[in-house]
């Protein structure tokens, strides 16, 4: 083409600020878009610090936080306390220690960690606990012949018992770390690292109308407002099972810079696998890729048999998507915390044994899931505050890039439950500053792949395909921050207050228009 890639995106952060233009072509309509898959341009590699962690507390809970860096637990080891009844530990982008209430015994846990982006003179590590007990925290170097004390923090009893965080904030200069730990180097992902560069799209292939080849209604409630959707279909309600609307579905996606489907997969011979066929049959049709999102099962036997017919129906299909050769699966949160990593490895080794092995991909950013599969992400984070999704998301992709393991991360434009009696959570679009939160925050978190949630969640107000409500704007956005994010434009991942209202973006996961501080935007 004559020029570099950052040129040709004239550059990315022109395009994110125009909105309405990608790369010097006009957006007169969506079929208009323009939509190149570069290859990222050079972006620093990053430098992690090995560290030793000690945490010991006797409170019925203990949070650790670190700000002004990334934390990036690799694993842990439960020192003492280990069969205290009730014990919880959260070990990622922070810790956190939970017991029964008022239990003072002594846990203590020694982590292997990381840490990265010190950009400033000074780290803060705060400790949050109950207003029982002690908590200390000990940060040491990692060495061959030994290790030496960085720091030491104990916070004891109350602080403050206005505060329910009962927290104490410690500081600690960056020159600390850096003048004595050396770092690691981490390359920063390229469409040539594993899994390579994608947009995905969660899919579900689950809706059917009388008119149909389905011939009934299916997740469309024709009682209820909206058909039981949050918002209304641009193409009116659809069959799944009809080829004609996977090929739209195929082309809308295509024109957004989205590379495949995570098909909502429900087990053999169910409405969805039936879906999931023509879904195939389409895609392989119009050169994209299409992967199931396994949602349940009642036994890890179950699972080996389920992917032994998903692989054995499906995965030569030109279309099923890869990585290394591998067909993938992704296995959604409700699967993998049901059964223990003791199952899943044997679920996994049986299949090995089979024939059948998988590139799997776990719902849940837990450092323990890359003991076993071979990626992590998370279907849907709006519950979490911004600043929180940022710090996970950089932990997560950092640590799936130290074991060789793929990290993605997802987007979502808003949220609105239609069964309105299962959920009160409702994240505002925001006139699609939500959804340019959160591709700034998973871009920054430079992962391989960034997942959509979704193309159409229609029960969840999630969806990006057309609408009466919002018409093409979220497919148009989608194209232009998946041309921002291949150009390898960086961003700043915590924008500031756009709503006006007083809370920083980093803060307010729901912002209104205009905006009301005393609300927070929910």
């Amino acid at each position: 083409m004559g020029a570099t890639n950052c040129q040709l995106v004239c550059s990315a952060l022109e395009c994110l600020q125009e909105r309405r233009r990608s790369c010097g072509h006009e957006l007169s309509g969506l079929l208009a878009i323009v939509v190149v898959s570069f290859g990222s341009c050079t972006l620093a590699a990053d430098e992690i610090y090995p560290v030793e962690i000690l945490v010991s507390t006797t409170s019925d809970w203990t949070d650790v936080i670190f700000s002004g860096g990334t934390l990036i637990v690799h694993s842990y080891e439960i020192l003492e306390g280990r069969n205290v009844p009730g014990l919880t530990v959260y070990a990622l982008s922070a810790v956190a220690v939970g017991k029964q209430g008022y239990d003072t015994t002594q846990v203590v846990i020694r982590l292997q960690a990381y840490l990265a982006n010190l950009m400033s003179s000074w780290m803060r590590i705060t400790i949050n606990k109950g207003h029982i007990g002690e908590t200390t925290v000990s940060l040491r170097t990692v060495e061959s012949a030994g290790s030496d004390l960085l720091a030491t923090y104990t916070h004891k009893g109350v602080a403050d018992a206005s505060d329910p965080a009962n927290a104490r904030t410690y500081s600690l200069r960056t020159s600390e770390i850096t003048s004595r730990v050396a770092p690691q180097i981490l390359e920063v992902p390229a469409e040539t690292s594993l899994g390579g560069q994608k947009v995905l799209a969660f899919y579900y292939p689950w809706y059917g109308i009388p008119e149909g080849p389905s011939g009934r209604w299916v997740h469309w409630n024709p009682y209820r407002s909206h058909r039981d959707s949050a918002h209304t279909p641009l193409a009116g309600y659809y069959d799944s099972q009809d080829p004609e609307t996977v090929r739209r579905h195929i082309h809308e996606a295509k024109e957004a810079g989205i590379d495949g489907f995570i098909a909502s997969w429900w087990g053999n011979g169910t409405f969805e696998d039936r879906a999931l066929q023509v879904l195939l049959e389409v895609a392989s049709e119009e050169s994209f890729l299409v992967t199931v999102y396994y949602e349940d099962a009642n036994s890890p036997a179950q699972i080996v048999s389920d992917v032994n017919y998903i692989i054995s129906r499906y995965g030569s299909n030109l279309a099923f998507l890869t990585v290394e050769g591998l067909p993938v699966i992704f296995f959604y949160g409700r699967v993998t915390e049901k059964f223990s990593l003791t199952e899943w490895e044997n679920v996994f080794a049986e299949l090995d044994r089979q024939g059948r092995r998988i590139f799997a991909i776990a719902d849940g950013l837990r450092n323990e899931f890359l003991s076993v599969f071979q990626g992590i992400h998370t279907y849907n984070p709006v519950s979490l505050p911004l600043d929180l999704v940022a710090e996970q998301y950089k932990a997560g992709s950092l640590l799936a890039r130290l074991q060789g393991a793929l990290f993605a991360a997802t987007v979502v434009p808003g949220y609105d439950e239609a069964y309105k009696h299962a959920s009160n959570l409702f994240v505002d679009r925001a006139g699609g500053d939500t959804y340019h939160a959160f591709w700034d925050i998973a871009r920054a978190s430079k992962p391989q792949w960034i997942l959509v949630t979704s193309f159409n969640e229609w029960h969840e107000g999630s969806e990006i395909e057309p609408s009466v409500e919002f018409g093409t704007t979220y497919l148009i956005l989608t194209a232009e921050e998946a041309v921002a994010w291949r150009s390898g434009a960086s961003t700043d991942a915590s924008p500031a207050d756009r709503d006006g209202d007083g809370v920083p973006d980093s803060e307010d996961y729901c912002p209104d228009f205009p905006g009301r501080k005393e609300t927070n935007g929910c």
